[in-house]
């Protein structure tokens, strides 16, 4: 079976996330084992079936779709006691079963955030990396993201996706 190695030095993670990780007691995180030697951390994931998700092959639609998943499972996130401005939201960083977006179907391969950045800039960032700038509707869409986060609230990007979201499914029927 395939695994992934990363390593850290300089960071110092607090024992119940590290227990919960390893205990894979949120399952919004791809598995994976710790290995601490005294600063230093040796993070080692179990992909299983996972693959890394690919948004350049993506629809506007699943994009949309997965970054609306991706705000509620940082909701999850936070109910197992991870906040979402500890783990870093990169494209890289997404796992999923056969493309999918749904999510039963993603992973987060969970890497501290040193930088403790708030969820809604990694949220606009990690929007700003998935569209494709060359396509109008796509930077179009970023921009509006952008604009639903600056007043602060994560609801009111979670409202706007949803909002976006319907409007292309009435589109496609």
């Amino acid at each position: 079976m395939e695994r992934i190695r990363q390593d850290m030095t300089g960071y110092r993670m607090p024992a119940y996330i590290e227990e919960i990780l390893t205990q894979n007691y949120c399952e919004n995180f791809m598995r994976m084992s710790i290995l601490r030697d005294k600063g230093s951390y040796s993070f080692r994931y179990k992909p299983g079936g996972l693959s890394r998700l690919d948004p350049g092959g993506m629809s506007l639609y699943d994009k949309l779709l997965l970054l609306r998943n991706l705000i509620s499972m940082s909701e999850i996130t936070e109910d197992h006691l991870i906040g979402s401005e500890s783990y870093l939201l990169e494209p890289e960083l997404i796992y999923a079963k056969g493309k999918r977006v749904d999510m039963d179907s993603l992973r987060i391969m969970y890497y501290p955030d040193a930088k403790k950045l708030d969820f809604r800039y990694k949220i606009v960032l990690f929007a700003d990396r998935i569209m494709n700038k060359s396509i109008r509707e796509e930077r179009e869409m970023a921009e509006r993201i952008r604009e639903a986060a600056e007043p602060g609230d994560i609801n009111r990007v979670k409202l706007f996706l949803d909002k976006a979201i319907l409007r292309l499914e009435n589109s496609m029927s």
